[in-house]
């Protein structure tokens, strides 16, 4: 929490700020509540968004549709396509740039679908498997048309290669879902007035620490509990990177 004198953060269970030595005991429950209410007005934006996002898909199917096959499907694809054009028939340069790009471009589409669109994980997972075969094909056609050699790989070696390469795209796309998530889980939270730690987060509460009362010790949990699915969130975020990393180079390390 921040201090309302000298915007200093202090410890949720302080009663003296350690910084300017002021009593927080008479503006703490302000402090709770405004919390309190940004976590509530954020939540309800949320819900609000994916209303209106839910009601835009039954009324104007076809519009919302076109709209978002095209902003998050066919953009992020032909930026990938430009990008093998430039870097492989233009300059004919190192394939590694062209697979740092597709690792970069496909990352702010992941974000925006699951941040503004109110899309979750799984609609990631298959605009990321769009937008890696719509631009792989393209990629395999332009070389097919420049070098004359067929469009499809003619071998397991190459056919694993072109997947992994559709995988690493893909993977690129839910890692930008998966750090919205977790921008989201970082907003300030708190615990309300309906809500209530988990059980295994109130034993680890009252292990670590002496018993401070209640509701110190139902913040303390709710603190607990916030951290581990953060952390969660962060951890699916670096593996989903990794795994695009991974999957994106390892051709040019063979």
């Amino acid at each position: 929490m921040e201090c309302p004198f000298c915007a200093e953060d202090f410890n949720e269970e302080a009663r003296v700020c350690k910084n300017c030595g002021r009593d927080l005991r008479l503006v703490r429950p302000l402090i709770d509540q405004n919390v309190k209410l940004i976590a509530q007005i954020e939540d309800l934006q949320l819900q609000v968004d994916k209303a209106r996002a839910a009601i835009e898909r039954e009324t104007t199917p076809i519009r919302f549709w076109s709209f978002h096959s095209a902003f998050y499907v066919v953009v992020p694809a032909l930026l990938l396509i430009a990008a093998h054009f430039v870097i492989i028939i233009a300059l004919d340069i190192s394939p590694l740039y062209l697979r740092l790009a597709s690792m970069v471009i496909p990352l702010p589409f992941g974000f925006a679908l699951l941040w503004f669109s109110q899309h979750n994980i799984q609609w990631s997972i298959l605009d990321g498997i769009l937008i890696g075969l719509l631009s792989v094909m393209a990629m395999l056609t332009i070389v097919s048309l420049v070098d004359r050699v067929p469009i499809l790989p003619d071998n397991v070696r190459d056919w694993r290669e072109t997947l992994e390469y559709v995988a690493s795209i893909a993977l690129a796309n839910v890692t930008g879902a998966v750090v919205a998530i977790l921008t989201r889980r970082m907003l300030p939270r708190t615990l309300d007035a309906s809500g209530a730690p988990s059980p295994v987060a109130m034993i680890i509460a009252r292990t670590i620490g002496r018993h401070v009362g209640e509701q110190a010790l139902r913040r303390r949990a709710q603190t607990i509990q916030d951290n581990f699915g953060t952390v969660a969130t962060a951890g699916a975020a670096a593996a989903a990177a990794a795994g695009s990393i991974y999957t994106g180079i390892r051709a040019l390390w063979g």
